[in-house]
């Protein structure tokens, strides 16, 4: 049996950002502050980082975009601040929204929320190759045709061997 935490109370969460904007598989890190303003310590606070997609039809797995999205906070003592730290990576492409929930493991604990992050991560820029096909075949047919004029020239450009004088 887990023994009874203490209700976070009126604590407050923020965010060090509102907006970001990442590449595909490109990394984002911020901080959320926690902040108790009360006077007595408030101890058994969890953090938890949420992620959801803006754009119907986009599946997120927030496992994938943070390997750390719960953390458990150290007891805060009446009007201090921990600064929580995360880093995300963008898994898919498309708008999102990044909040942080603190709550106790508490059963009908209060959820504080921060407000929104809002994270836009872009499409993986892919090269298009339909163009490379006709350079990447003749540059080197082109190549080998100069080096065989090049050879041709210096052929009918080389003097005639000299005669060898004859026998008496």
């Amino acid at each position: 049996m887990y023994p009874a935490a203490a209700e976070p109370g009126p604590v407050s969460v923020e965010l060090d950002k509102t907006q970001a904007g990442i590449g595909l598989g490109q990394a984002v890190k911020f901080t959320s502050p926690v902040r108790n303003p009360a006077e007595q310590q408030v101890s058994g606070a969890i953090a938890h980082l949420n992620v959801l997609a803006a754009d119907p039809g986009v599946y997120v797995d927030p496992e994938d975009w943070s390997s750390e999205r719960t953390q458990y906070l150290d007891p805060l003592d009446g009007g201090e601040s921990d600064p929580i730290e995360w880093e995300m990576q963008g898994v898919n492409s498309g708008r999102f929204i990044v909040y942080v929930v603190i709550t106790s493991a508490q059963a009908a604990g209060e959820v504080v929320t921060s407000k929104t992050l809002r994270l836009d991560v872009a499409p993986e820029r892919t090269l298009d190759a339909s163009g490379l096909v006709p350079v990447a075949a003749g540059v080197p047919g082109a190549i080998v045709l100069l080096m065989g004029l090049v050879m041709v020239r210096r052929v009918r450009r080389r003097p005639p061997p000299a005669k060898k004088p004859s026998a008496p």
